[in-house]
């Protein structure tokens, strides 16, 4: 019998993590419809977008204004073509502001919702107060996060990330440094300015005036910076100007080649920071906005009560990598922390310690189901 899934991402990572789900359902039942919204890699892995989330990611509230006109109209496309279609399963990921209330729109009306990768999960004091009412079950990569939301009432299950499986480079170093015309004996730091717009015209500056100040002291030193699949290289190199006339190279493919093969890196806050982390790429978080952000930031930092912002420091609880805030992010600060990253091997070594920690924190090494193994078993019932 045919069966449909409805899978409901809001930015770039969400957009990977429903395209692997897409990818293994399908595999499973090959006559399954895919439909959802999320970006370009849903859409390559066979999933019929009902809206396209590529232009959704923001923070803070002067950012998520400006998104807030096309994520209410597809917030209503979406209820439309749920009450017309009738999946047999709705799959939120993660994007709490948009897929929470729908998740309890869809529950309301009779629809069966597995929340994969709750928003807010890796917070080790408490968890999304509606996903026990507006779910049938939750599929969460953190063990804390699966406790209290058991606790809590939800049918809840600790599921591996699925960056432990994804997260892995394609090509050698050796090749990787030909295709982008470095030399693979030099040190290399990977710059990632994020795949927001707003993240990237803010850092893609800053890095290239740390760029700058590093050549000073460590002329060896090589920068490639990281250019997110919807941005246009041409774009980011225009920006990168305001900062250096010195050329780096742009690295369009898969980030995952670049962490994995670089000394150290800087990265934008977000899960990318979990993925260097699991490329082993000891690193700095940046997180750096406009004036407006800036003074959103200094208005409610004290209410915020955030020790970190990065997922290293956050899963572990602990200081492992150095975090810049705003104003915190300057090429100086960034320059002096790099330094240590490129030429300390035990300012390294404690970093690569924590990584693996993370690794195990993710349910590496231990016997968990997948997200797409449980959600095929419910799939098997349907019907019976």
């Amino acid at each position: 019998m045919s069966r449909s899934v409805v899978i409901l991402t809001g930015e770039a990572s969400g957009d990977l993590y429903g395209a692997d789900l897409a990818q293994s359902l399908r595999a499973r039942f090959p006559d399954l419809a895919l439909h959802g919204v999320g970006g370009a890699r849903m859409q390559a892995a066979g999933v019929h977008l009902i809206a396209d989330s590529r232009a959704w990611g923001a923070i803070g509230v002067m950012e998520s204004v400006k998104v807030a006109p096309k994520v209410l109209l597809a917030f209503q496309q979406v209820k439309r073509f749920l009450r017309r279609a009738r999946p047999d399963l709705v799959v939120p990921i993660d994007f709490g502001a948009f897929n929470v209330p729908l998740s309890c729109w869809a529950k309301a009306h009779g629809m069966r919702v597995a929340y994969y990768i709750p928003p807010g999960g890796w917070r080790r004091e408490r968890q999304g107060a509606d996903l026990p009412r507006c779910t049938d079950c939750v599929l969460t990569p953190f063990e804390w996060s699966a406790a209290q939301l058991t606790a809590m009432g939800a049918h809840a299950h600790w599921t591996p990330h699925p960056l432990l499986r994804l997260a892995r480079p394609s090509e050698p170093k050796e090749a990787f440094c030909e295709r982008l015309g470095i030399d693979p004996y030099r040190p290399i730091v990977a710059l990632l300015p994020g795949s927001r717009r707003h993240e990237a015209r803010a850092l893609t500056p800053l890095y290239a005036r740390v760029a700058d100040q590093l050549y000073r002291t460590m002329p060896e030193a090589q920068f490639v910076i990281s250019v997110a699949p919807h941005f246009s290289p041409d774009w980011i190199n225009a920006l990168w100007a305001d900062g250096s006339k010195q050329w780096v190279p742009t690295e369009t493919r898969s980030v995952w080649n670049l962490l994995a093969h670089a000394d150290a890196a800087i990265v934008c806050s977000g899960t990318a920071t979990l993925e260097a982390a699991l490329l082993g790429a000891p690193m700095l978080i940046v997180y750096r906005g406009d004036w407006l952000m800036n003074l959103e930031y200094r208005l409610r930092r004290r209410r915020l009560n955030l020790r970190w912002i990065g997922l290293p420091n956050l899963i572990l609880q602990r200081d492992v990598c150095p975090e810049f805030i705003q104003e915190a992010a300057s090429p100086e600060a960034l320059t002096h922390a790099l330094l240590p990253l490129l030429h300390d091997a035990a300012a390294r070594e404690a970093q690569l310690q924590a990584f693996h920690e993370i690794r195990q924190a993710l349910g590496d090494g231990r016997d968990l189901r997948e997200a797409h193994e449980w959600l095929a078993e419910w799939l098997e019932k349907v019907g019976e």
